[in-house]
């Protein structure tokens, strides 16, 4: 059997085999380490630069006038510099520090920032200019054009989340105690607290939650820092999702255990059993913008984070006496004591539940606003023979709605300062004791709680007779109105407006006018109705229309009254007034006069024959022929026009409603031209704004006649006011129209880091 021999390898040929390896290892190990210290260089310079960055934010806005970087954006800068100096990193020709404003934005809890010279934070950027990675330098000795040096920068953003208050209003007349017509209300469906004390309680009274409490109380899965970067607007929708509709039982339930006087506890218990199940069906939210039924008003931006407000403290008092309020649903509660001895119906009730105010300035609250509705109506007189009489025979109706809101108050948050030690708020109030409306309201604004009554007044026929129409109209008063400006409230405190003035020749000033304005509706239909061309709307281009329409006829206004004429020439070849830029004050409006079919009226007469048989013409003619009458009705003030415009020149026209006779057909015709008019340049002329005056004080020859006379009688009437109001307040003991806000809390936040 042969065997194979193999040949033997001596140590002597394995020689220098380890000392490649391990020299090539060593290599590799030398550029692991040169890669890691160039690394950790960069590392550390850019750590060094985020430190500057982080620092220098900080101290920029905290010395910043309430933090506010838009307040002093220079000062940002020298204040962000003065800071990196003393960490050793002043700015030369490698490296730098800037500071600008910028505005921070949420969504969905995300925050950005975005440049904005307007902006609350601070940004600043350290930059440093050093030399590249030892890689690159090596690849730079091989002949590569690598870039020698690279710039490293830091970038931090500080902000202090702007201040914000809590904050309540009520008035006399909707306060919340045994006597008030507010829990007359309540006792009305069934919440009797005449026996109840506990809103008089010293423990309540100092008691207070904040939001983010309460939110996490109700069951809502998010932590403080998480609700505060979320809007005004994702919060609600938070609560709204993850809370829903909460009636008074439930919110007892959840305020309860944030209560640490066992005391107060106990009087929590018995008003949850005083209650019982009466208001358990009742439900309101929680959270709302402005105009919403909600506990609670957040007042925000649309893109800003919602921030401080839901730390803010919430005195509990404010919240029960609010909720109690909001729990009543069917605000609208039928007096039927009241039925107006068959002529009508009278309704009373809570239109706009009291509200707490939480934002930061311009936010508002309201009072419990009451509205007392009647209506009047010959029509309700069908079973008598006086109704046989009057509509069977006669033809005649008198349709009286009438709208009475009484004490509304409404207090907004004008100021907040945070340098001032302690913390104060500045409010204003705007009240009134009388606010009166008549005409028509749809039935889900009848007792609406966005705004009062009247917001969407509509026309309607008030007078009929042998079923023709003798007026028609709306009429709103705002009756002994007064604002106060309350500054320098603290946290905790509750300050008094002044009782009202009674400022008497005032309201009878509006009164005249509003009188006079209703009066132009006197022989035609409401517009809208039936049988006549809808009127135009309230859009945002019908809006800015009007308002061109106003300012070119206020430019040819002589003792009050509008010239047509010397308009028509305006809207056709501008003013011969130039402004300082060398433009016309007013430019025209139109490239040229443009024709209108079936636009020149035709007499029949007594009356206006139908528009189908009109003559054509252009805007000229036909707005000087609707200036003049053209019948004889017409003559006398009765408009026979039948395409929507009226007509102006009549006696009763003339004397009642001329310039708004006037404003109606002009804006008529500029909507209605072919192609419209150029909005945007006519109304961005700066020259344009300060043609006229701010209001049109008359409309007709008889208020221009009586104006003098009434603005001597003016002050007289207003003294007579003050001195009945003194002689109420010092002698009777009678204060009208007093409104009280509370202040419940200041949170001015803390200068952070936004990452």
């Amino acid at each position: 059997m042969m065997h194979t021999v193999y040949p033997s390898i001596s140590p002597r040929h394995q020689r220098g085999a380890f000392s490649v390896l391990a020299a090539a290892s060593i290599v590799l190990l030398l550029l692991c380490m040169v890669l890691t210290l160039d690394s950790g260089r960069l590392y550390l310079e850019k750590r060094r630069l985020q430190k500057v960055a982080d620092t220098a934010a900080l101290e920029s806005l905290s010395r910043l006038p309430d933090g506010n970087c838009a307040a002093a954006p220079d000062q940002a800068q020298a204040f962000a510099v003065e800071n990196a100096r003393r960490n050793q990193f002043a700015p030369n020709d490698t490296q730098s520090v800037s500071a600008t404003c910028v505005r921070v934005n949420s969504d969905d809890g995300i925050r950005s920032a975005s440049a904005d010279a307007s902006g609350r934070a601070v940004q600043v950027v350290a930059s440093k200019r050093l030399a590249t990675s030892l890689l690159m330098q090596g690849a730079n000795l091989l002949g590569s054009d690598a870039a020698r040096e690279l710039t490293l920068s830091a970038s931090a953003i500080a902000r202090r989340p702007a201040p914000v208050a809590a904050f309540s209003v009520g008035s006399q007349l909707a306060r919340l105690n045994a006597d008030s017509l507010v829990v007359s209300l309540l006792r009305a469906v069934g919440v009797d607290l005449q026996d109840l004390r506990l809103l008089d309680s010293n423990g309540l009274a100092n008691a207070s939650l904040s939001t983010s409490g309460l939110l996490r109380q109700l069951g809502v899965d998010a932590n403080v820092h998480a609700l505060r970067a979320l809007t005004a607007e994702e919060l609600i929708q938070v609560s709204n999702t993850q809370v829903g509709p909460l009636n008074l039982n439930q919110l007892l339930a959840a305020v309860t255990p944030l209560v640490n006087d066992a005391e107060l506890r106990l009087d929590l218990a018995e008003l949850e059993d005083a209650l019982g199940s009466t208001l358990e069906d009742s439900t309101f939210a929680l959270l709302g913008a402005p105009g919403d039924q909600a506990l609670l008003t957040l007042g925000l931006g649309h893109n800003d984070p919602v921030d401080a407000a839901v730390d803010a403290q919430v005195l509990l008092s404010d919240l029960l006496g609010v909720a109690l309020m909001n729990a009543v649903q069917g605000r609208g509660l039928h007096v039927s004591a009241l039925n107006l001895a068959s002529l009508g119906d009278a309704e009373l009730g809570v239109v706009e539940p009291p509200s707490v105010g939480i934002g930061p300035v311009g936010t508002t609250a309201y009072t419990g606003q009451i509205r007392l509705y009647l209506d009047i109506d010959t029509d309700n007189l069908d079973s008598s023979a006086l109704g046989w009489l009057t509509q069977d025979v006669l033809g005649t109706r008198v349709q009286l709605p009438l709208w009475i809101d009484l004490i509304s108050a409404q207090a907004t948050l004008t100021g907040l300062s945070c340098e001032a030690t302690p913390p104060t708020a500045d409010t204003r109030v705007d009240a009134a004791l009388l606010n009166m409306c008549v005409g028509a309201l749809d039935d889900d604004l009848k007792w609406s709680t966005s705004a009062a009554c009247q917001t969407q007044l509509q026309d309607t026929q008030l007078v009929t007779l042998l079923n023709q129409p003798v007026l028609s109209g709306q009429l709103h008063l705002a009756g002994l109105s007064d604002s106060e400006q309350l500054n320098g409230l603290v946290a905790g405190e509750q300050r008094s407006t002044q009782s009202n003035p009674l400022t008497l020749g005032n309201t009878v000033d509006d009164l005249l006018n509003a009188l006079l304005d209703l009066a132009a509706g006197l022989f035609r239909a409401p517009q809208g109705v039936a049988g006549e061309q809808t009127d135009y709307t309230g859009s945002s281009d019908t809006s800015k229309t009007q308002q061109l329409a106003r300012r070119y006829l206020e430019a040819t206004s002589e003792l009050g009254l509008y010239d047509a004429d010397a308009v028509t020439d305006l809207i056709l070849n501008g003013s011969d007034t130039l402004g300082s830029d060398g433009a016309p004050l007013l430019p025209p409006l139109v490239a040229e006069d443009w024709t209108i079919n079936n636009s020149l009226p035709v007499s029949c007469l007594v009356t206006l024959c139908p528009s189908s048989s009109w003559n054509d013409g252009r805007f000229s003619e036909a707005f000087s022929a609707y200036s003049r009458p053209g019948s004889l009705l017409d003559l006398v003030g009765v408009s026979t026009l039948d395409n929507g415009y009226r007509s102006c020149g009549g006696l009763l026209s003339a004397l009642l409603a001329w310039n708004s006779c006037l404003e109606h057909n002009l804006t008529k015709f500029l909507l209605e031209k072919p192609g419209g008019i150029d909005l945007t340049s006519a109304l961005d002329n700066d020259a344009l704004a300060g043609t006229g005056r701010d209001d049109v004080d008359c409309s007709g020859v008889l208020c221009t006649l009586l104006q003098p006379m009434l603005n001597q009688l003016k002050p007289g009437l207003n003294a007579v006011g003050e001195l009945l109001e003194s002689t109420l307040s010092e002698t009777v003991g009678v204060e009208l129209g007093r409104t009280d806000v509370t202040l419940d809390a200041i949170h001015c936040g803390q200068v952070e880091l936004v990452r």
